[in-house]
């Protein structure tokens, strides 16, 4: 392995120019401007490197990868890539060209690409030798993630600290000593990421259990405390869910994403002034976060301000024309203002964006019929999933099962998904005896929503209005 693999390296999701302090290849001219960071035309330089007849093999290699980084930098994933591409035809063993055009390909979101060149990275450096193979392992792991591939980011990074904790061990006794205290980066990394990747199974216990580790090994980790709020918020423990959250905005009180969950966290306990308050710090920090501007639309809505929730919500698809979550949001508040006309036109833009959600597929049939046009479920449906929940209240729908059974179907052996579960079936049971005209039955199915769904769920804040709606105090 040449020492050219082992520069250059860059995590798929942030680039730097981390070249600089390498040792260049190149004797002069171009060739030597090419690889100083100093110089502000590195570009044009790497160009004539590239191109200079004297320029070996290696050092064209060198040039094209070098120009990669630059371009990377400036986010033009196309043309690293093309340039990481031309590093390879010249350097097939090259582990940097590899790694660096599989982070182009994971920013580009071609997850597929990325992962083969991570396989290349791990086939180039069967022993372990690099510093670039545990991390090979995070990014492919982080790619497969992405893919909602969980078992297998579980397993690279489960191979990603194995390799870290080895080296550890395999260190001779006095650099052992000497580094005694310090932590590889890469072993907090693995142990957040993969939490994550238990979480996105729903496996919230053994993703506490990562997080928890991440932050006995980095008690300063402020990813690790907000990683373990969600899980816990998902748990609905909202009490350590705002702890952990409270800690990550300490250890980083720029930390925009630790103030919108802990927004949600306080919606969840029903404190919706504290949950504004959080959501509109995060937007003080973070103008373009639309997800902190639905957030805040969500408590305005909470509270019949529907007008304050319009315009946030507007504001979040400004930020994000094609965002499912904003119109979703946008269209229950002109629902429940009285607007069925536009609440429809803005659940088929949500369905639109996202055809596959089961969810704004029941709004869309829903407000439909309140439109007194068909319901669409039959013609939705084939993009939907309906092997999981909420499937039997699809069926319902399309009267295909009773209320009766889709409450029997809400039942589970975890306590938090089955209070969801029940929650929603009783809800949309509700809304089913409305568009019936079984506004007595509707109303007994909205309390019971209103007085059993978490707060943090839509249907407990569309169970609400509905009551109003219905001239019933909730």
């Amino acid at each position: 392995m040449t020492a050219r693999s082992r520069r250059r390296l860059l995590p798929p999701a942030a680039a730097f120019l981390c070249f600089a302090a390498a040792v260049s290849v190149f004797a002069a001219g171009d060739r030597e401007d090419c690889a100083s960071a100093d110089n502000p035309n590195q570009i044009a330089s790497c160009t004539g490197a590239i191109a200079e007849d004297a320029a070996s093999v290696a050092d064209r290699a060198d040039a094209y990868i070098r120009r990669g980084v630059l371009y990377y930098a400036k986010n033009d994933y196309d043309a690293a890539i093309s340039d990481y591409s031309e590093a390879i035809k010249l350097d097939p063993i090259s582990v940097e060209a590899y790694k660096n055009r599989g982070n182009a390909y994971y920013n580009r979101k071609d997850y597929d690409r990325a992962i083969a060149d991570y396989n290349e990275v791990i086939r180039l450096d069967p022993n372990h030798a690099l510093p670039s193979h545990a991390p090979a392992y995070l990014d492919r792991g982080l790619s497969y993630f992405n893919k909602k591939d969980y078992d297998r980011a579980i397993g690279d990074y489960s191979e990603a600290i194995r390799l870290v904790v080895d080296r550890e061990l395999q260190l001779a006794p006095d650099l052992a000593q000497s580094l005694q205290g310090l932590i590889d980066p890469n072993l907090v990394v693995a142990y957040n990421r993969r939490g994550n990747a238990y979480r996105g199974k729903g496996d919230n216990d053994r993703a506490i259990a990562d997080y928890n580790e991440a932050i006995r090994l980095n008690p300063k980790s402020g990813m690790a405390f907000h990683n373990r709020g969600v899980a816990y918020l998902e748990k609905g423990d909202n009490d350590r869910a705002i702890a952990d959250y409270s800690e990550a905005i300490r250890i980083d009180p720029e930390d925009a994403s630790a103030f919108n969950g802990r927004g949600v966290a306080y919606r969840a306990k029903g404190d919706l002034d504290r949950a504004s308050t959080d959501y509109s710090e995060a937007i003080r920090l973070d103008p373009k976060s639309g997800k902190a501007f639905v957030g805040r639309g969500d408590i305005f809505n909470a509270k019949g301000d529907f007008e304050r929730a319009i315009a946030d919500y507007n504001e979040a698809i400004r930020l994000n024309p094609k965002s499912p979550v904003a119109y979703f949001a946008r269209g229950r508040s002109y629902l429940f203002a009285g607007s069925a006309e536009n609440a429809l036109a803005d659940f088929n833009q949500a369905s639109a964006h996202a055809p596959e959600n089961a969810y704004l597929a029941l709004w869309v049939d829903i407000v439909s019929r309140r439109n007194n046009l068909p319901g669409r479920l039959p013609q939705t449906s084939s993009q939907i999933d309906l092997t999981v929940w909420p499937v039997p209240v699809i069926r319902m729908f399309m009267d295909q099962m009773t209320p009766a059974a889709v409450l029997a179907a809400a039942d589970d052996p975890d306590a938090t998904r089955k209070k969801g579960q029940v929650c929603e079936a009783n809800f949309y049971s509700g809304e089913l005896s409305l568009t019936k005209g079984l506004k007595d039955e509707a109303t007994r199915l909205f309390r019971l929503a209103a007085s059993d769904c978490p707060h943090s769920f839509n249907e407990w804040n569309a169970a609400n209005a509905e009551l109003k709606a219905l001239g019933v105090v909730p």
